[in-house]
Order: structure tokens, then sequence, then C-alpha cells
């Protein structure tokens, strides 16, 4: 008859020293993954690149204008609501417009960044109407996707692509619909890459 001898006293140590080390690995990872996700904060830049973090929240207000307003409260409390004039970009983080950038188009409004890349697509944040901006330039104003002519926004977006042949050959076979024209930009931004 054979017997079973209980595990030596260094197994029980082996086991003690890899729970240990499991727990620490753990514990370390946790701790390295909240601050990655405590890093990021809502801020705004200014005309003049002044970059300020704060909260933000979004103001209706039906008697102006533009329809749409930005509150900003910077990490002393101090309270201020935005003029699109003076501002050049407002990254968001949670409330109505979620995770994304808002750039301000000619001063006036302001426009969700909906394509990232050497294009960007920009559409306002309280209607559909598109901006576009290359190589970081200035937002300008394409006729696409609201009540303009398809051959209209097909002229407006094709200058975009005359430094690359093979996307504007295919832009040339598509109609100037919506779908085609941020279809064919992504397509552009991916080449790019």
């Amino acid at each position: 008859m054979t017997f079973l001898r209980p595990f030596p006293h260094y197994f029980y140590h082996m086991f003690y020293i890899m729970k240990i080390r499991n727990i620490f690995a753990l514990t370390f990872f946790l701790v390295s993954f909240s601050f990655g996700f405590a890093q990021e904060k809502e801020y705004i830049v200014t005309n003049s690149n002044d970059t300020i973090y704060g909260t933000l929240k979004r103001k209706f207000d039906l008697l102006d204008r533009p329809g749409v307003n930005y509150i900003f409260r910077d990490e002393q409390e101090k309270k201020r609501q935005l003029d699109p004039a003076e501002i050049k970009l407002i990254r968001s983080l949670d409330g109505v417009d979620g995770n994304s950038y808002i750039a301000t188009a000619y001063g006036r409004w302001y426009a969700k960044r909906i394509i990232e890349g050497r294009i960007e697509v920009y559409q306002t944040v309280d209607s559909t109407i598109f901006y576009v901006s290359k190589d970081g330039s200035d937002l300008e104003f394409k006729n696409f996707g609201g009540f303009g002519s398809r051959k209209t926004a097909h002229a407006e977006i094709r200058p975009l692509f005359v430094d690359n042949p093979e996307i504007l050959e295919e832009f040339d076979t598509l109609k100037g619909s919506h779908a085609n024209i941020l279809y064919i930009i992504q397509k552009y931004n991916d080449f790019h890459k």
C-alpha cells in the first residue's frame, strides 16, 4: 500500500509567495489604471493659445442667436460664460457633447469634430451645418448634408483631394451625398496615416 506524503514545507511557502505577488500585481494594476483615467481633464484653449483646465457645462438659451453656449468653471472655481470669439478649442469629456473636441467656426458658432485626421470634419452642435479643416487650417464652411444640391457639395469638397489622384478618381465616381462625402474623407485620412 502506498502512503501519500503531505506536501513538503517549501511548497506551502511557494504558494504563499505567489499569492502575495498576485495581490501586489493586482493592486498595482488597479492603481495605475485609475491614474490613467484621472489624468484626462476638460479644458479650453483660447485664441492666445492659453490652456485653462476646469469643468464644462452646456447652456441652452432660446433667445440667443446661436442657441448654444457653454459655462466654464476653472480650477479656481471662477465661473464664466464662454464667448466663441475668444475660444479656439474646447475639450469636453462628459455632458451633452460627450467625449469630444469642439472648435469655433468664424468666431461665432460651436462645431463638434466628427472626423479626425488630415481632413477634419466638424458639425455645428445645434444644427447640421458642416465645416472642414485640412492640415490644421481654420474651419471653412462646406455645403453638404443640408439642403444644397449634391452637385454643389461635390464641387466644394473636390479640391480637398487634389493631392491624392487615387482618392480623387474614386470621389469623381460618387454622388455628392452626405454619406459619400464622409466616407471618402475617412478613406483619405486612413490613406494618409
